[in-house]
């Protein structure tokens, strides 16, 4: 396998966890009701948006390899694992959140 198609498996793999894991954050969160803060509250829509905005950026670039083939898509893989990055960043940086919240 190549990095791209590395990359690409990866992600599609990652999808499924991230988004399993963010539904458990929202029960959570939802099960604390009041008592979640707003910042708690909000990103879980933003993390769901930006996890189907990732999943997109690589569905696109595996299309885009099976049409133009790798050397053509250097700079869409590369911009798409940056998206995918930020996209683990931000979920760590949730889970932490939900996870350390006394409240929630």
């Amino acid at each position: 396998m190549t990095s791209f198609s590395d990359f690409i498996q990866k992600a599609k793999d990652d999808y499924t966890r991230i988004e399993t894991e963010l539904k458990s954050y929202e029960k959570k969160v939802k099960d604390a009701g009041e008592a979640a803060d707003t910042w708690t509250r909000d990103q879980a829509a933003k993390l769901k948006a930006d996890l189907s905005e990732a999943q997109k950026k690589v569905t696109d670039l595996a299309e885009r390899i099976d049409r133009e083939g790798e050397e053509a898509v250097t700079e869409a893989h590369d911009q798409a694992k940056r998206h995918w990055d930020a996209l683990h960043a931000a979920v760590a940086t949730y889970r932490d959140h939900v996870t350390k919240s006394a409240d929630v």
